[in-house]
C-alpha cells in the first residue's frame, strides 16, 4: 500500500486496517498479531475451545519481491509452529505459502505437514494468477502427497474484475470476497483439477 504497487481491493482493505488509527482498526491489528496469552484469553471469553491459525489474507501474495515473500512465509510457519507447540490442545496451524514460486510452496507445503500442521491456506488469486493455470500444478501435487486439505481464503477481487465495487462500498466481505472466491473455485472445478486429484479436498470461506 505504502509503495504503490498494490492493488485497489488491498488499498481499500488494508489502507483501512493498517494506517487508521480508528480504535476498530488497531484493536483488530493487535488482536490479529497475538498468538498467545491474549488470544487465548480471548478464545475462553467467548467458548472458543481450539483455533485453526495461518498468515491472514492477502498473506505475501501481492509481493513484488519473491525472496521476500518466501521468507516471510516461512518465517510466518515457524512462528506459527512455536504457538501451536506452546498451545497445543488449543490452536492449530496452517501452512503459508508464496504461490509466486509454485516449487518453493511444494516443499513448504511438505515442511508444514511436518510440522505438524493441518492445512494449506492460499489466500486466493496471486496478482491476479488462479490456481487452475498449469504453473501452479506444483502445489496441487504437493496437497495430494501430504493429504493436506486447501483453504481458499478470499482476496479482494482483482483490478480487471473490481468494476464500481469500491465505490458501492461492496469489494470486502459483504459481497466482493464471495464473488472472487467463488469464481475461484469455479475454475478449478471446470479446470479438471478433481479428476487428477480426486482426493483433494478444498475449504472455502465467506459464504462462497
Amino acid at each position: 500500500v505504502k509503495d504503490g504497487t498494490a492493488d485497489k481491493g488491498m488499498v481499500s482493505l488494508w489502507g483501512f486496517y493498517g494506517t487508521s488509527p480508528s480504535e476498530r482498526a488497531t484493536q483488530i491489528i493487535d488482536r490479529l498479531l497475538d498468538l498467545g496469552e491474549q488470544r487465548i484469553a480471548h478464545m475462553d471469553e467467548t467458548g472458543i475451545d481450539k483455533a485453526i491459525l495461518a498468515l491472514t489474507s492477502p498473506g505475501v501474495q501481492p509481493m513484488l519481491d519473491t525472496e521476500e515473500a518466501r521468507g516471510i512465509a516461512s518465517r510466518s510457519n515457524d512462528r506459527l509452529a512455536e504457538a501451536c507447540a506452546a498451545h497445543p490442545t488449543r490452536l492449530i496451524g496452517m501452512t503459508a505459502v508464496a504461490p509466486q514460486d509454485p516449487e518453493w510452496s511444494a516443499a513448504e507445503i511438505k515442511r508444514g505437514a511436518a510440522l505438524g500442521f493441518k492445512g494449506v491456506q492460499i489466500n486466493s488469486h496471486t496478482q491476479g494468477a488462479y490456481l487452475d493455470e498449469p504453473q501452479f500444478d506444483p502445489i496441487f501435487r504437493a496437497l495430494a502427497d501430504t493429504g493436506q486439505p486447501l483453504y481458499i481464503h478470499p482476496a479482494t477481487l482483482p483490478d480487471n474484475m473490481m468494476g464500481g465495487m469500491i465505490d458501492a462500498g461492496l469489494d470486502g466481505a459483504v459481497f466482493g470476497f464471495a464473488v472472487e472466491t467463488s469464481y475461484h473455485l469455479l475454475r478449478l472445478v471446470t479446470s479438471g483439477i478433481f479428476d487428477r486429484y480426486p482426493e483433494l479436498q478444498i475449504m472455502a470461506g465467506h459464504g462462497c
